[in-house]
Formats: C-alpha cells, sequence, structure tokens
C-alpha cells in the first residue's frame, strides 16, 4: 500500500508540472492571438466564419464555426463546432473581404455571416495548439461583443 501512494504522489507531481507547463504555453499563444471582424457584423453572431493564420504566411485556413449556449444547474456553458471549408491563399486581389463575399456566393443558407480574421505572427502547429485556443479566444471576443 505505501509502494502505491508514492506511485501516486510521484504521478501527481509530476501532472502538476505539466499542467503548469501547458498553462504557460496556452497563456502565450493566446496573448499573440488578434481577433478582427471582417466586414460589417450581423447581429446573429451564432454562426459564421473566420480565418486562421500563423506565421508570415498568405495561407489562410477558413472554417465555418456554430456556437452553442446551454444551461445546467444554474451555469451557462458555451460550445463551439467547426469544420474547415477551405484554405485560401490571400494576395492584394485576395483580401479577406473578397473570400468573404466568395463564401457567401457559395453558401446562400448564410446571407450575412459573421466573420472574423485570427491571426498571430508566430507560427505554431495549428491542429495542436492554435485552432483550440484560437476557437476559445473567438467563443470569449463573440461574447463579450455580444454583452
Amino acid at each position: 500500500m505505501q509502494e502505491l501512494e508514492e506511485i501516486i504522489h510521484y504521478a501527481a507531481d509530476s501532472l502538476k508540472s505539466t499542467l503548469q507547463t501547458g498553462a504557460g504555453i496556452y497563456e502565450f499563444v493566446e496573448e499573440k492571438i488578434s481577433i478582427v471582424p471582417v466586414g460589417i457584423i450581423p447581429l446573429d453572431l451564432k454562426e459564421g466564419y473566420f480565418f486562421l493564420s500563423s506565421g508570415n504566411t498568405k495561407t489562410s485556413r477558413t472554417y465555418h464555426y456554430r456556437l452553442s449556449f446551454f444551461e445546467k444547474h444554474d451555469e451557462k456553458y458555451r460550445s463551439i463546432k467547426t469544420v474547415l471549408v477551405d484554405n485560401w491563399q490571400r494576395s492584394i486581389t485576395s483580401t479577406y473581404e473578397h473570400i468573404k463575399a466568395e463564401l457567401i456566393r457559395n453558401n446562400s443558407e448564410l446571407p450575412n455571416p459573421a466573420v472574423y480574421s485570427i491571426e498571430t505572427g508566430l507560427s505554431f502547429p495549428v491542429d495542436e495548439t492554435l485552432l483550440p485556443i484560437a476557437k476559445r479566444s473567438l467563443v470569449k471576443f463573440i461574447t463579450s461583443q455580444a454583452a
């Protein structure tokens, strides 16, 4: 029994250190992200698109998002579901506003979507680091805009 307790204490200390390192990375990446609305923002912010780009690349990943709000035992929860739509190359003629117009033209279900640009000047792994933090930051941003 004593040996089991020693293993648990060792694992708990190791896990605490790993969690602190992860929280530090999360805060660093979150500080480096900028979120900017693209074009006119509609009244309904629950569904739309966001462009995600990192580093000095001119490639932007385009995601469709849908927010959900629900309550459970007097606590409010928010969730965001995303789907990768496409990758776009930005240029002088292919700006975020142009890409937004193309998205509206190709998807008539969202005639006036909320669209955001999420950028960072540093290069991070997109799927493992940047996308999860960008999603949480976008939910915070939209919630603060709606309030």
